[in-house]
């Protein structure tokens, strides 16, 4: 009996390891397949980002609880909006949107999540997941702006009260030449990330598709609420929120004047 038991275990786990190891074989042919492919170009408006490995999240002590650990994660390849939505995009899905005249290029703020939700489906896309976001800001390299790793004041539109603190200036620095106090009209060329998507940093928070869920006191006590994830910082925040790796929260069913968003569409692949 007892070593019939022992043949039955060592047959299951024989089996458990053969689907562990043909499932690794499958994913790895799947990303094998993902590097050889040829994709479509991006649509108008759009910037493409390869299939491939990128690192994610940051092991900087200074950088807060929810952006740890540093770690590669493997995406495939997708096209994302080269800036974020603007008035008078949003305005031809939601015709009741308003907003100042003259303000038509600008991006469209003040969006609740089910929002972008819904214009993404309506333009045939979707929000990016917080992956991709990522990816697309900071491309492989693990760079802590979408330019690289030092903060320049010329590539984002950020706070310039707060950059001034930041650089450790006694001085607030000049706006920088396009004059934007506040949101601006994707006008930051030297601030574009490796894969060319404009203001990733600053200007407008954006939208992805994941929630965070609030960790409990002690791990036992409260409840885990459940809260949209914004990227990228904004006008009002300094450098330190318009890293590629800074989370920040807004409840699902709020948002503020500073909060737009842009739109992904997995890459079609060329046979």
């Amino acid at each position: 009996m007892l070593r019939q038991n022992g043949r039955e275990v060592l047959t299951l786990l024989s089996v458990a390891l053969c689907a562990i190891l043909c499932a690794w074989g499958m994913h790895a042919y799947e990303r094998r397949q993902d590097q050889i492919a040829r994709y479509a170009p991006p649509p108008e408006g759009m910037v493409f980002v390869p299939a491939g490995w990128f690192w994610m999240g940051s092991d900087d002590p200074e950088a807060e609880p929810d952006e740890h650990p540093r770690r590669r994660v493997y995406l495939p390849a997708y096209y994302i909006d080269k800036f974020e939505v603007t008035n008078r995009e949003f305005k031809q899905f939601k015709p009741e949107h308003t907003y100042p005249a003259g303000q038509d290029d600008l991006p469209v703020t003040k969006v609740y999540k089910p929002e972008a939700i819904a214009y993404a489906a309506w333009a045939g896309k979707r929000l990016p997941t917080n992956a991709e976001w990522e990816k697309a800001a900071r491309g492989t390299d693990g760079r802590r702006y979408p330019w690289g790793d030092q903060f320049e004041t010329n590539r984002a539109n950020l706070d310039p009260h707060k950059v001034a603190q930041a650089m450790g200036a006694v001085c607030v620095l000049p706006v920088t030449k396009d004059g934007h106090q506040k949101v601006a009209p994707g006008s930051y060329p030297l601030g574009a990330s490796p894969y060319g998507a404009m203001d990733m940093a600053g200007n407008v928070w954006e939208w992805v598709s994941d929630n965070h869920r609030d960790s409990l006191w002690l791990h036992y006590f409260g409840e885990r609420t459940e809260r949209g994830i914004i990227r990228g910082g904004a006008y009002a925040y300094s450098p330190k929120q318009a890293r590629t790796t800074h989370q920040a929260f807004e409840a699902l069913n709020s948002t503020c004047n500073d909060v737009g968003f842009r739109c992904v569409l997995t890459a079609k692949v060329v046979r």
